[in-house]
Parts: C-alpha cells; sequence; structure tokens
C-alpha cells in the first residue's frame, strides 16, 4: 500500500480546495494508495497567533511512512516569494514530488501546468473583433512573484502582439490575487471615469476581475457597455457577480486529477515527462455583454459563441447546497458534545458517536509523550515519541482510551501497520494544537470530498483534544482543586481584565493603557531601545455624532480602534485614552516608518468604513515623539506628541478651507 502526501496552503481558498478535490477523485478504491490531504499554511506563517502551527502537519508527513509528496505549489506563490518556497521544500526533496503548477529546481520533480497562451489569444482576439475593443488593459498579481501570474501576464502581452494590439503599461493595475486590493488600486489610480482610457480590461484571476468591477461601478463606468471584464479561472463566483463573469477555465478540478494521476504513474515505476500541461478555455458571460443582462438563467458562451452548460449550477451545486444544512447541525452536535465532557477520558469516549455523526470511515488519535511548544519564529520539530491513543473503524471503537497507547515513532510510521497499511481511500492528517503547544495529530478518513468542512470539524475537534489534556494535566496536578475555585479564578481574571479594559473598543483604557505603557518604557530603557509614543486623534467624531447620532459615533469609535490594532504590530500597545483620543507605544520603530503607517491608516480606514457600512469614510489625525532610554516619560511624552498632533489638526484644517 503506497502512502501520497498533498500538501495545501489553505483549503478555505476555493482553487485550493478544487484542487485537493480534483486529486481525490483519482483515488477509487481500486487504487491501492492512500491520499492523505493536509491543510499546511507555511512555515512562520506571519498572519494570525497561531496559523504557523498547522506546519506541524506537514513535518509529520515528512515520515519515512509517506512515498511521494503532491503540492499545490501554486498556493504557497501567493503569500511567499519562490526562494521562500524553495527552501522550507527542500526538506521534503528525499521524496519524489508532484508540483501542481508550478516548476521547482530540484531533481526527482514532475509537475503539471496551464497553457493558457492558446485561452489568452482568444479571449483578445474576442474582445477585438467581435465587440471592438482595441484599449486593453491587464490586472496583474506581479507583485506576488508567483510563476502563474508571471505567466499569465507574458500571455497576455503575446496574446495583444499576436492581435495588432499594444500594450500599455498605464493600463496595468496591480492587484495581488486579492479582490480588495484591485478595488481599492483602481479607486487610487483613477479618480473619475474620464481617467479611464480604456475599453476592456483581462484580470489574472476572477476575484482581482470583481475588485475591478466594483471599482468601476463606484466611478460610474459601466460594464460591459463602457468597459469588457474578464478574469481568469471559473470559480464559483464568477457565475454569481453582477453582471456574471466572463473568464477562462483553466479546468482547476482536472489539474488535480492529473497531478495525481501522474503521481500513481511514478508510484508503479512508470516513466513521465518533467512537465506535464493541462489546457484552459474561454467561458464568455454577460461582462463582455455576449450574454445580455437581462438573461437571468446563469448562461454562458464558449469560444464558437455556442451555450454550453455552467459547471457551477447541476445537481452536485443542489447537493452541497442542502447538505449545508445537515454540517450546520453537525457543527451545533460537536459543540454540544464538546461543552459536556473535560477529561481525555469521556471526550475519546464520545469519539464514536461523532465518527458516525460525521460519517467518517475511520479516526486515529496520536498524542505525543509530552505536549512541545513552539513561536513563531522557532522551528518546528516533531518528537520521536508518540502514542496511538485511540482508533476508530466502522463506528467501532477498536481501541478504547488508553493511558498509554501504542507507541509508535511518527519519524517512521504515522500509525502501526495493524490500524492503518491495508485501507486504501483519502485521509485527512490535522496537527493537534492549541495555542503554542503541539500535542499530537489526527488522522481521519473521509467519505467525500467536503474537505472545507471536514477541516472545520477537526479543528473542533483538536480544540477539544487540547482543552481535554490541559484539563487532565490540571486534574494531575492538583487534584483538590475544586470548580468553585476554578469559578472564582476565572471570575478574578474577568473582573481584571475589565478594570483596564475599555468596554467599547475592547483596546486598553485609559488606566489599562499608562501601566502598561509605562512597564514597556521601563523595560526598553532597560535593554537600550528606542521608539516612538503616538497621539491619534479622530478627525470630526462631533459631526458623526450630531449629523448621525451617538450610535453611529460609538460604531466609528470601535471602527477606528481595530484599524488602529490592525495597523500597528502585536507588540505594540494601543490604548483609548478619551472619546476619540487613543495612545500607541511601538518600541523598536523609526521615524522612517511614519509614512508607511499613514499609508496604511488611510487603506484600513476606507476599507472598514465600508465593511462597517458608515455613512462616511473614517480618517485619523497623528502626533508622534521619538523616545530614547533617556527620555523615557510617558506623561512628557503623551504631551509631546500631543503638540505635534495638534499641528496637523491645524493643517487638515487650513487644507480644508483653501
Amino acid at each position: 500500500m503506497k502512502k501520497v502526501a498533498l500538501f495545501v496552503h489553505n483549503l478555505t481558498v476555493e482553487y485550493a480546495l478544487t484542487v485537493a478535490q480534483g486529486a481525490a477523485a483519482y483515488y477509487t478504491k481500486d487504487k491501492d494508495v492512500q491520499l492523505i490531504l493536509a491543510q499546511t499554511n507555511q512555515p512562520h506563517y506571519p498572519y494570525g497567533l497561531y496559523e504557523y502551527q498547522y506546519w506541524a502537519s506537514a513535518e509529520i508527513l515528512n515520515s519515512d511512512d509517506i512515498d511521494l509528496i503532491m503540492l499545490v505549489s501554486s498556493t504557497y506563490e501567493t503569500y511567499i516569494k519562490e526562494e521562500e518556497l524553495r527552501k522550507f521544500i527542500e526538506p521534503f526533496t528525499k521524496k519524489p514530488i508532484v508540483s501542481i503548477a508550478v516548476d521547482l529546481p530540484f531533481k526527482d520533480v514532475h509537475y503539471t501546468s496551464c497553457d493558457c497562451d492558446k485561452a489568452f489569444d482568444q479571449i483578445v482576439s474576442h474582445l477585438k473583433n467581435v465587440h471592438g475593443c482595441t484599449k486593453i488593459g491587464f490586472v496583474s498579481a506581479n507583485a506576488t512573484n508567483s510563476s502563474e501570474a508571471l505567466v499569465r501576464f507574458d500571455a497576455f502581452k503575446k496574446a495583444l502582439k499576436k492581435n495588432g494590439l499594444k500594450y500599455n503599461p498605464d493600463w496595468t493595475i496591480e492587484g495581488y490575487f486579492i479582490r480588495e486590493a484591485a478595488k481599492n488600486i483602481t479607486l487610487d489610480r483613477f479618480k473619475s471615469k474620464n481617467e479611464i482610457e480604456f475599453d476592456a480590461l483581462v484580470a489574472a484571476n476572477d476575484l482581482m476581475a470583481e475588485g475591478c468591477m466594483e471599482a468601476l461601478e463606484e466611478l460610474r463606468v459601466k460594464v460591459p457597455k463602457q468597459v469588457k471584464v474578464i478574469g481568469f479561472d471559473d470559480s464559483t463566483r464568477a457565475s454569481f457577480t453582477t453582471p456574471s463573469l466572463s473568464t477562462i477555465n483553466q479546468n482547476i478540478f482536472e489539474q488535480g486529477y492529473k497531478a495525481s494521476e501522474l503521481a500513481h504513474k511514478l508510484l508503479t515505476g512508470a516513466t513521465i515527462p518533467r512537465e506535464t500541461k493541462t489546457s484552459a478555455s474561454p467561458i464568455y458571460r454577460q461582462s463582455c455583454s455576449c450574454i445580455t443582462q437581462s438573461n437571468t438563467t446563469f448562461a454562458s458562451k464558449n469560444q464558437e459563441g455556442k451555450n454550453i452548460q455552467n459547471q457551477h449550477l447541476n445537481s452536485e451545486t443542489l447537493e452541497k447546497y442542502t447538505q449545508h444544512f445537515s454540517d450546520t447541525v453537525a457543527i451545533y452536535t460537536l459543540i454540544d458534545t464538546f461543552h459536556t465532557t473535560h477529561t481525555l477520558k469521556e471526550l475519546f469516549g464520545t469519539l464514536s458517536q461523532i465518527t458516525v455523526q460525521l460519517n467518517f470511515s475511520s479516526m486515529a488519535v496520536v498524542l505525543y509523550e509530552k505536549p512541545v511548544s513552539f513561536k513563531k519564529e522557532e522551528t518546528i520539530v516533531i518528537p520521536d515519541k508518540a502514542y496511538l491513543r485511540s482508533y476508530i473503524d466502522n463506528n467501532k471503537q477498536i481501541i478504547p482510551y488508553d493511558d498509554k497507547g501504542i507507541e509508535i515513532n511518527p519519524h517512521k510510521k504515522l500509525l502501526p501497520d495493524t490500524y492503518f497499511a491495508q485501507m486504501s481511500g483519502v485521509y485527512i492528517l490535522h496537527a493537534i494544537f492549541a495555542g503554542e503547544k503541539q500535542y499530537g495529530y489526527l488522522i481521519i478518513q473521509v467519505p467525500n470530498t467536503k474537505f472545507e468542512m471536514h477541516h472545520i470539524y477537526l479543528k473542533l475537534i483538536i480544540n477539544a483534544i487540547a482543552h481535554a489534556y490541559e484539563f487532565n494535566q490540571t486534574l494531575d496536578i492538583n487534584e483538590v482543586l475544586s470548580n468553585r475555585n476554578e469559578r472564582l479564578l476565572k471570575n478574578n481574571h474577568e473582573l481584571n481584565i475589565q478594570s483596564i479594559e475599555d468596554e467599547l473598543t475592547k483596546v486598553l483604557n485609559r488606566r489599562g493603557f499608562i501601566d502598561h505603557a509605562e512597564k514597556e518604557l521601563k523595560r526598553a530603557a532597560k535593554n537600550g531601545k528606542s521608539g516612538i509614543v503616538f497621539f491619534a486623534d479622530m478627525d470630526g467624531l462631533k459631526k458623526i455624532n450630531d449629523t448621525w447620532g451617538h450610535k453611529v459615533g460609538d460604531i466609528a469609535i470601535q471602527t477606528e480602534a481595530k484599524i488602529l490594532v490592525e495597523a500597528f504590530r502585536e507588540s505594540d500597545i494601543v490604548g483609548r485614552l478619551s472619546g476619540d483620543e487613543f495612545a500607541i507605544v511601538s518600541t523598536g520603530l523609526t521615524k522612517g516608518y511614519i509614512s508607511a503607517i499613514r499609508q496604511r491608516l488611510d487603506q484600513l480606514n476606507r476599507l472598514y468604513s465600508e465593511k462597517a457600512e458608515l455613512p462616511l469614510t473614517l480618517s485619523i489625525s497623528l502626533g508622534y515623539v521619538e523616545f530614547t532610554p533617556e527620555n523615557c516619560e510617558l506623561d512628557e511624552l503623551l504631551s509631546k506628541a500631543d503638540q505635534v498632533l495638534y499641528k496637523e489638526k491645524e493643517i487638515k484644517h487650513a487644507s480644508r478651507n483653501s
């Protein structure tokens, strides 16, 4: 029985999910292969508090037990540079690798790629010859350094040249593969519809195309009447935008299926070329005016102008929609179950019931001898010793809860052969972690490819296991600790938080800020560090309260607090001093970053104001002063920063009145 690991950066991204589903579809029961899927993120993943811990799943799957690794490489390049991707994949190159959409510079690597030259030629020809477009712009993601982004950009330029059109860099918008980025950058570039010179836009993915359509709508540019828009991917969203999005179908599902086929051939000793190409084809909808906007049937056309079936509207789509309600019930059931279980023994006693509820064919829980802790900047190292603590197969608990379990070395075997060797099919491996601690891993055999839902289920299960483990540890350390004492400790903790937390914004209140800020300044002085103290004041809060009422004013304050927390670093101290006044202490920050912070605040103010559905766009004025080990008195620093803030306010008022 061969074992294939499939690494996916994030299963909540439609592209990655569809590729994974295509890969799984190949491994039917007649294949003597176990496909083990894992969401891995990336080493030292910078976003979120503990999202970096997902990388443990990749380290676990570097086991001798794995025969080949499949990698949805393109999903990683959205977040990291190609050099970084090479660096963290290198430890896995002792095994054969099948890379999806990206060539990797290692010897034993085979990869798939989408040949999109023909499709881009077809859409440019279509825009020119069918719709009369001669000024065609491009929405790129070149700034991500993604191989796919660069290939699509090159294919677009070749298509222009082949069709006798010139590439104009002034009509290129950088969208980073992100809808909101494409929208905001378009609005930053073009202040009115009179500045729009192009008559068509082609985007490197559907999300950016959608973002540009939203921006054009705000600029009162009509799509498709004044500007035609075409995306790339044929994501599910493309069928449901207004207007529905013309796009290029790169057969994402087929790419995953083809990659699994290549992997299987390699495992059976076949010789295959390093590169295998898949095709792409245009799909025309309302955004290029091939389908009228009065047509509400979600129709699509191919390159020949013939109506084709919409792959996103079929019986399977309806089945997924109706199944959504069952998925919701399953989540509620899990939450209720875990609410009443506290110890590992109690929790493990419910696992058979859980596998029935979730239709898992089997479930294995492996725990390390002791939990291991990793900070974001540290390398995750899997322990040599772990124990299979519970195993369920066909709804029967083959191994009941055992304080010790069956010992294994994860570097050699993921599970004992007795429980894993002969069962082909599709599995998911999920590291068991909470906070900085890694406890072990979970392996389940899944009945279908609803990987996004399975991922949610597993997240709930691993959280329950981690909490139950910690509960057991608490009982072992102090068996006489009563529930009453636990409640008192919890209440005291909550009261302490309440005493230093601003009730409206959930950032530090004045008391909490001063306490934390003074401690940080003393710590910085002791360590010889400098930094910056900011004094921030919301613009126009009185006008907001007078015009729209204090309820909207409170929402504005809450929103601005969220913006400040996101704009500054996790290590920075953010507090609300009074109504519309905030302060921030940033150790290690220099004046060279001030401009970037102001730009970041402006971007977030636009984005969050829209999300909060505020009747205006928020803005904030910022005063700052540097501190040093010799000059670190908080009151004096705040006073100086306030003086700088006052000058900035005067400049703003003067510019508005001029």
